[in-house]
C-alpha cells in the first residue's frame, strides 16, 4: 500500500486496465484512493516494469477518476517498451505523484495547446477547468497517429484535421477572439512559439516542459531548465520545481 508519509517511496501496484490506442500509444490504469486523492493535473510519475533494468520513466498523469489513475504513454525506447507489454493484473512500480500541478483559473476563457506526447496531462486538466471554465483545446501531432479527440487537430502531414503545425491555429484563434489564460505542454520549440504568441495577443500563459529524467525526485539535477534574465540566469529542475512554469519565468532566449 501507499504510505502517505514517504512520498517518494516506489510502489507497486497491478494494473487495472490496459488499452492500446494504435501501434505507438497506449494507456495503463491503477487504482490506489489515497494516491489518486493527492494526484493534480499537471503532475506526474515514474513508472517503470518491477525487476527490470530499465530506468524508471517520467509520464504525466492523463486522468483521475475516483480511486483509479491513468496513464497514457507512447513506446518511444526501452521503458515505454516494456510498460506497452503489461497487461490487467501485471505489477507496475510508481513514485509519484511528482511535480508542480496546473493553476486552476474560475471564470476565464481559457486555450489549451498540446503537441505530440504534450497531449495526456492536457485531458485531466481540461476536466478540472471545464467544470467552472470556458475551455478550447488545439493538439497537433506529425500524423493522424499522434492526434487524439480535442477541440480541434493539426498534423504536420495533413491526414487529420488541418495541415501544418498547431500553433498556426492558435494564431488563428488569438487574432479574432478574446481568451484569458493558455496552458501548452509540448515539444520545446512549440512551448518557443505559444510563448511569442501569447506576449504578442498578451495572453497568460503557464507552460509543462519536457525534460530528460534521470531520477525524478530533484537529487541529480538533470533536468534543468533557465529562468530569469539572460544576465540573470538562475536553473531549475523540471522534476521537482516544475514541471509546470509560469512562462515569464522561464528564459526561452538561453533554451
Amino acid at each position: 500500500m501507499y504510505q502517505e508519509d514517504n512520498p517518494m517511496k516506489s510502489i507497486d501496484l497491478p494494473v487495472v486496465k490496459a488499452e492500446s490506442l494504435n501501434q505507438d500509444y497506449f494507456i495503463l490504469w491503477v487504482q490506489e484512493q489515497s494516491l489518486a486523492a493527492q494526484t493534480k493535473a499537471g503532475q506526474f510519475f515514474q513508472l517503470k516494469v518491477p525487476d527490470s533494468q530499465s530506468l524508471y520513466k517520467p509520464i504525466s498523469v492523463y486522468d483521475v477518476d475516483k480511486a483509479f489513475i491513468g496513464f497514457f504513454v507512447k513506446k518511444l525506447g526501452k521503458g515505454t517498451n516494456a510498460l506497452s507489454q503489461l497487461r490487467r493484473g501485471d505489477l507496475l512500480s510508481l513514485i509519484g505523484p511528482l511535480g508542480t500541478e496546473f493553476p486552476i483559473q474560475s471564470k476565464k476563457k481559457v486555450v489549451l495547446i498540446s503537441g505530440g506526447v504534450g497531449y495526456p496531462p492536457m485531458w485531466y486538466l481540461r476536466k478540472q477547468l471545464a467544470k467552472q471554465n470556458d475551455v478550447y483545446w488545439l493538439h497537433g501531432g506529425n500524423s493522424k497517429q499522434d492526434v487524439f479527440p480535442c477541440d480541434e487537430i493539426w498534423t504536420v502531414d495533413g491526414s487529420l484535421g488541418s495541415k501544418g503545425f498547431v500553433t498556426q491555429g492558435l494564431e488563428a484563434i488569438l487574432k479574432f477572439n478574446s481568451f484569458d489564460v493558455i496552458y501548452a505542454c509540448g515539444p520545446e520549440p512549440m512551448l518557443k512559439a505559444v510563448y511569442q504568441l501569447a506576449n504578442e495577443y498578451k495572453v497568460k500563459l503557464y507552460v509543462s516542459m519536457e525534460a530528460y529524467m534521470a531520477c525524478g525526485i530533484g537529487v541529480c539535477h538533470g533536468c534543468v531548465v533557465p529562468t530569469g534574465s539572460s544576465e540573470n540566469i538562475e536553473y531549475k529542475k523540471v522534476c521537482d520545481d516544475g514541471a509546470v512554469f509560469d512562462a515569464n519565468d522561464i528564459c526561452w532566449s538561453a533554451l
